[in-house]
């Protein structure tokens, strides 16, 4: 019976604090920011307009991490390869057609690449955007 009962309160004493901790843990509210590149390499993060340090452009990656959709009209190759449905091959054959043919009119004018289809077109378009040209970012 004192077997049974020392492996009792062990097993409370082992499962007590995370109990305690789910009690009593309070989540921090969430700050709401623009996700923006700040600092430069190799110290540079991504955080709010209000952080410190010298404002830059978020990488692809870093946009695409951050939730934030990628501009088809500034986009480079590499930023474009992180995109669902975009290969690198893709990604520079998009960046060749916008310099060769111009800017996109829409985003379903990358259909106008070759191997981008009506199923690659849907996996891509709810992570990017279009921005006219002239317009701030």
């Amino acid at each position: 019976m004192a077997r049974r009962l020392a492996l009792l309160l062990l097993t409370l004493c082992t499962f007590a604090p995370a109990g305690l901790r789910r009690l009593l843990w309070r989540p921090e509210p969430e700050r709401a920011c623009e996700p923006q590149g700040r600092g430069a390499p190799p110290r540079h993060w991504v955080g709010c307009a209000a952080d410190p340090g010298a404002a830059r452009a978020l990488s692809g990656l870093e946009a695409r991490l951050a939730g934030v959709t990628i501009d088809l009209q500034t986009a480079t190759a590499e930023d474009l390869a992180t995109i669902p449905g975009l290969t690198p091959r893709l990604a520079a054959a998009v960046v060749a057609d916008r310099e060769r043919r111009g800017p996109f009119r829409s985003l379903e004018d990358l259909e106008r690449v070759r191997g981008i289809g009506p199923a690659r077109l849907a996996r891509a378009l709810p992570h990017l955007r279009l921005r006219e040209r002239g317009a701030s970012p």
